[in-house]
């Protein structure tokens, strides 16, 4: 299945975290937590979201 950069359409390596051509980051933080506790910040991250356009037939299980 293709990979293709959401923004200039590039496709891009399987793994990848950021568009070759113009940047644009593919894994973006979904959701932020943070705390204070003991007067330091703490931030967690929830989740990270893919933002890169899938292209071709999705793979079924056992293939």
């Amino acid at each position: 299945m293709k990979r293709l950069c959401p923004v200039c359409f590039a496709e891009l390596p399987a793994q990848a975290n950021y568009c070759p051509v113009c940047g644009k980051c593919m894994r973006e933080p979904v959701e932020q937590t943070s705390q204070y506790v003991g007067g330091v910040p703490i931030t967690t991250v929830v989740g990270i979201k893919d933002c890169a356009i899938r292209i071709g037939k999705k793979k079924q299980e056992g293939e």
